[in-house]
Parts: structure tokens; sequence; C-alpha cells
């Protein structure tokens, strides 16, 4: 099974995450959170933290299942006897995924009016003519791309480069990788990417105080 928690942080939420709510940094993270360059990065980061908590407890794992996250040797997120996660935020948009069956990245892009010549670059020449007619079109390709990089496990623009899309499909590593676009708002692009078929996904938007802001949706296989 797959779930999509998801939030969009408020002035308030982000001064709630600054001081830290409902969740303390794992140790794993204590020392990187601090050494963030900004408070944005902070809120966002423990933002994250705290969905997966809610998407641990979901899934009927303990509360203090989240302290026991660490990295892999690639730098992966992970914890041990846990199902497979993944966070991304941009702008005010926090989301995590969580899935007991696959290997899964998620990427969520806010999209917003930009130089797109060098970025460009990064796609193939069918992508980049693409996005020269419809420039927001080129955050629905970096999600697919960033969301396959982080369900391989190692990240980096050379490997970003690397894939190969061919509509819901993304081919890394000699493998195929599912895609699944997925829409949480019009402001924002998604994308899930997972090593096998996942079926439907259960997406919820959650208020920082911990109630849903809407009830459970599922999309279509994929």
């Amino acid at each position: 099974m797959v779930r999509v928690f998801y939030t969009f942080l408020d002035a308030h939420d982000q001064d709630l995450f600054i001081r830290g709510h409902g969740i303390s940094d794992p140790p794993a993270y204590r020392e990187r959170i601090e050494r963030m360059a900004n408070d944005g990065a902070r809120r966002r980061t423990r933002a994250g933290l705290w969905l997966l908590q809610q998407l641990l407890a979901a899934a009927g794992y303990s509360g203090n299942t989240v302290e026991r996250i660490g990295f892999s040797a690639s730098g992966q997120p992970q914890i041990a006897g846990a199902p497979a996660f993944s966070i991304s935020h941009s702008d005010r948009l926090v989301a995590c995924a969580l899935c007991d069956n696959a290997r899964i990245g998620l990427d969520v892009e806010y999209r917003r009016l930009r130089d797109m010549t060098r970025m460009a670059r990064l796609l193939d020449p069918a992508e980049r003519q693409h996005v020269e007619r419809t420039p927001m079109a080129f955050f629905d390709y970096w999600c697919a791309r960033e969301a396959t990089v982080k369900a391989s496990g190692r990240v980096g623009l050379k490997r970003i480069r690397a894939i190969d899309l061919e509509g819901n499909t993304a081919r890394l590593d000699d493998h195929p990788w599912c895609l699944n676009a997925i829409d949480l708002s019009s402001d924002y692009a998604a994308c899930l990417a997972s090593d096998r078929p996942i079926g439907p996904v259960e997406f919820r938007e959650f208020s920082v105080a911990g109630s849903e802001n809407t009830g459970p949706q599922k999309s279509s296989d994929r």
C-alpha cells in the first residue's frame, strides 16, 4: 500500500516548526538541521519528519519509530524494519510518501516563471522543445527525473541526465521505473516513482494540528 500525506505551511505553521512541533529532531538529523543555512530549510525538514511520523502511526508503527531514522551509505534516509519512504518539499508544500512493497521516490516542485534555458539543458531534445512551447512543463519532467533518482537510492545531476523518459516509465541503471504523476495542487508539479507498479495511492492533506483537511482519495492504478 502507498500513502502520501502532505501539508501547506502558512506563517503560523512555520513558526511552530522553528520551535519544534509534536516531534523532537531524530538523533541522525540533529546536526544536519543545526547546520542548515536558514530557518525555511529547518521548517520544511521538520514538517517532513512530522508527516512521516503521521504516516508511520497510520500504518500501525509506534510513535517513536521515526527516532530510528538513519542514512544509507549513499545518504538516503531510511528506517530499519519500517516501510520505504520519501520526503519532498518546495515553497509551502511539504509531502511524504510511505510504501510497504516497493522502493519509492517522491518529488514536488513549485511552478514558477524563471529562465529555463540553463535548466532545460538537463532534458533531452524533445523535452526541451516542449518546454520552449510550454515553460511550466519543465517541472513535470524535473519531478519525474528527481523522483526516479530518489527511488534508486543515489541522487545527483549526472544521474538525472542519464534518465530516459517514455510516458509513465523512466529508465535508469538498465531498470524501468514506474512513474505516477500526482495532483496535489495546480501550483505544484509532483511525481511518485517506484521500482514496480504500486496500484492505488491514498492521499491525505493534513493541517499542522494533525487533523485531516480532506478525506482519503484513490488514484488510478499505474
